[in-house]
C-alpha cells in the first residue's frame, strides 16, 4: 500500500520516478537492518560480556499478550475484510463525510508494481544482508588503496576530526540546546511560507475583543513571562504556572465550555500537587546558566515561536470552515440520551477513543509505581529556608479541617458525577475532584493514618474500571449493536417520579474508577517519598 501511495502522486511531475524509487531503496535498508536483529538475537554468536543476571524465558502469562497481539495481526494480515472491514468503512465514512469511494481490502490484488517493488525491496535487502561482509572487505580494500596517498589520508583526517567537532557541537548533553535545534527547525519551514501576507489571511473578519478576554489575556501573559523571570526560583515559579493554568479554566468559560474550564482547573490541582512533592527532591533554585549569547538565543527562539503560532492561529481562524459541531448537537438528545454535547461525545460517539485513553492512563500509572517502587531518594534533612523540619507533622486544624471536607468533597464528585450526562460534569472531573479530597487526607493526616482507615487498593480500582467500561461495550454487542453503543430510556421510580437512564453512566462510572485510582497510585507512592526521612520510615 504504501508503494501504491507513492506511484499515485505527483508531485516532481517529470521526476515523479524519484519518490517510488527513493521508496524501493528505503524497503531494501529496512529489510537488510531487519534481518541483521534477527540474525543477531537468535542466531549470533553468544556474547561474553553479558550482566551478571543470565537470560531467561519471561514468565508465561507475560508472553499471553505479545502472542494475542501477533495472532490478532495474523489473523487481520490473512482476512482484513472479514476482520477490520466494517470497522474501517465507519472510520472512514465518519472522517470523510460523504460516500466512500471503491476500494480493496484484500491481501491478494495481482501481480503488479507495488509488488515488484515489494520483491525488488525484499531481494535487494536480503542480497545486502548476505553479502554485507564481502561489501565491507572490498571497500576497506578501497579505502586501503587510497591511503596509500598521503593527501588523501591526510583529508580523511581532517574529515574525521570535523565531523568529530560538529558531533560534539550538536550532541553536547543538553537537552536545553536540542529544543531549541527543533525550534529552529521548526521556524525554518512554516516561516518561509506564511511570509507570504495574503496566505496569512484568510479573509473571515476576526471577532472582536472585549474587556473580560483582553484582561484575561493578559494575566495569563504577565503569568507566563513570569515563569520565565522566575524559573531559578521554583517553588514561585510553580505558583505563577498554576496562574497560568487558571486563566486558561477562565479563557474556557469565557468561550462557553464549562466541562472543559471544570476538568482544566481539577487536572491543575492535581498537577500542581505532583509537582510540589516532586519539588521536594530538588535544589531550592536552578543553577545559574552563564552567557548572554545563549540568553539572547532563547529570548529570539521563545518571540519566534510564539509569533509563528500567533500568526498559524490567525490564518486559520479567519478561514471559512464547516464544523462537524452541527452533527452532534442535533443528534446528542435523539442519539445519546443527554444534553451535555461533551459528555456525550466522549461516552457515546467517540467512546472508543475514550476507552483506549483510559487504558493509557492506567498503564502509565503502573508504569510509575514500577519505577518508584524501590527507589531510594536522597531527602532533604531541612525545609528550603534552612529551618528545620516541625516536630508536629500533621497539624490538628488541618487534621480537622481535612476530615470535615472529606464527605463534603466527595458529595460534590457523587454530584458532578451524577449530572455530567445532562450538564457540565463527568466521570473524569468528579474522578479529580475525589483525588483531591482523598489526596488531602493523606497530606493532613499522614499514609498510615489514612491507609488503617481506607485500606484501599487503588490498583484493583483503576483495573475495576477498565473492567466496567469494556463490559458496557461488550453489553451492545450482547444486543448486536456496535461495540460501547449506549441505549437510554425514561423509566417511572415510585417516589422519585420520571427519570431518564442510560447505559453511558455504567461506562462513565469506569471512566471515574480508573482516573481515581491511577490517580492516587501515582500520588500516594510520590507522597511517601516526600515525607521526611524519619516521618517517611514511619508512615510507609
Amino acid at each position: 500500500m504504501f508503494f501504491g501511495e507513492t506511484l499515485a502522486q505527483g508531485l516532481l511531475r517529470d521526476f515523479n520516478w524519484v519518490i517510488p524509487t527513493a521508496a524501493t531503496l528505503a524497503g531494501a535498508l529496512t529489510m537488510a537492518y531487519s534481518l541483521r536483529f534477527i540474525y543477531g538475537v537468535f542466531f549470533g554468536a553468544r556474547q561474553p560480556d553479558l550482566p551478571n543476571y543470565p537470560p531467561h524465558e519471561p514468565p508465561r502469562f507475560m508472553k499471553v499478550p505479545v502472542e494475542f497481539l501477533v495472532v490478532i495481526c495474523l489473523v487481520v494480515g490473512l482476512v482484513p475484510a472479514y476482520t477490520v472491514g466494517d470497522l474501517l468503512a465507519a472510520a472512514s465514512l465518519a472522517t470523510l463525510r460523504a460516500p466512500l469511494p471503491d476500494y480493496s481490502l484484500n491481501l491478494w490484488h495481482g501481480v503488479n508494481l507495488p509488488l515488484l517493488m515489494s520483491l525488488v525491496s525484499m531481494a535487494g535487502g536480503s542480497a545486502l544482508f548476505f553479502l554485507r561482509r564481502d561489501a565491507l572487505r572490498r571497500l576497506q580494500q578501497a579505502i586501503d588503496h587510497l591511503s596509500a596517498r598521503e593527501s588523501f589520508e591526510h583529508g580523511m583526517h581532517a574529515l574525521e576530526r570535523f565531523a568529530a567537532a560538529v558531533t560534539r557541537w550538536l550532541e553536547n548533553g543538553s537537552l536545553q540546546t536540542y529544543v531549541a535545534w527543533m525550534l529552529l527547525a521548526l521556524l525554518g519551514g512554516p516561516a518561509y511560507f506564511l511570509a507570504d501576507l495574503e496566505l496569512i489571511s484568510g479573509g473571515v473578519p476576526a471577532g472582536a475583543i472585549d474587556l473580560i478576554g483582553a484582561a484575561t489575556l493578559a494575566l495569563l501573559g504577565l503569568c507566563a513571562a513570569g515563569v520565565v523571570v522566575t524559573h531559578r526560583q521554583r517553588l514561585l515559579a510553580l505558583v505563577l504556572l498554576g496562574g497560568c493554568g487558571l486563566m486558561v479554566s477562565m479563557a474556557f468559560l469565557r468561550f462557553s465550555a464549562p466541562d472543559l474550564a471544570l476538568t482544566q482547573i481539577s487536572v491543575e490541582v492535581v498537577t500542581i500537587l505532583l509537582l510540589v512533592l516532586a519539588l521536594f527532591y530538588l535544589p531550592r533554585e536552578t543553577p545559574e546558566r552563564a552567557g548572554t549569547a545563549r540568553s539572547g538565543r532563547d529570548v529570539v527562539l521563545a518571540l519566534g515561536g510564539g509569533t509563528l503560532l500567533a500568526v498559524a492561529a490567525y490564518a486559520v481562524m479567519t478561514r471559512p470552515y464547516d464544523p462537524v459541531s452541527a452533527f452532534y448537537i442535533d443528534q446528542s438528545v435523539p442519539g445519546g440520551g443527554g444534553h451535555n454535547v461533551v459528555n456525550v461525545l466522549l461516552v457515546d460517539f467517540r467512546g472508543f477513543d475514550t476507552m483506549g485513553e483510559i487504558c493509557v492512563l492506567l498503564i502509565a500509572g503502573l508504569a510509575v509505581q514500577a519505577l518508584l517502587k524501590g527507589m531510594r531518594l536522597d531527602t532533604p534533612s531541612a525545609a528550603p529556608d534552612g529551618l528545620p523540619w516541625s516536630s508536629q507533622a500533621h497539624p490538628l486544624l488541618l487534621a480537622m479541617l481535612a476530615r470535615l471536607m472529606l464527605p463534603l468533597t466527595l458529595l460534590v464528585a457523587v454530584y458532578i458525577l451524577l449530572r455530567g450526562h445532562n450538564l457540565p460534569g463527568g466521570g473524569f472531573v468528579a474522578a479529580l475532584i475525589t483525588s483531591v479530597a482523598l489526596l488531602l487526607q493523606y497530606v493532613a493526616s499522614g499514609v498510615r493514618w489514612t491507609e488503617a482507615r481506607i485500606a484501599p487498593d487503588y490498583r484493583a480500582i483503576a483495573g475495576a474500571g477498565i473492567l466496567l467500561a469494556g463490559l458496557t461495550g461488550l453489553g451492545s454487542l450482547a444486543f448486536g449493536y456496535p461495540f460501547l453503543t449506549t441505549a437510554f430510556g425514561h423509566f417511572h421510580i415510585p417516589g422519585i417520579g420520571e427519570v431518564e437512564l442510560a447505559t453511558a453512566m455504567i461506562f462513565d462510572l469506569g471512566v471515574f474508577c480508573t482516573v481515581t485510582g491511577t490517580t492516587l497510585v501515582i500520588v500516594s507512592h510520590l507522597g511517601v517519598r516526600n515525607l521526611p526521612p524519619a516521618q517517611a520510615a514511619e508512615d510507609a
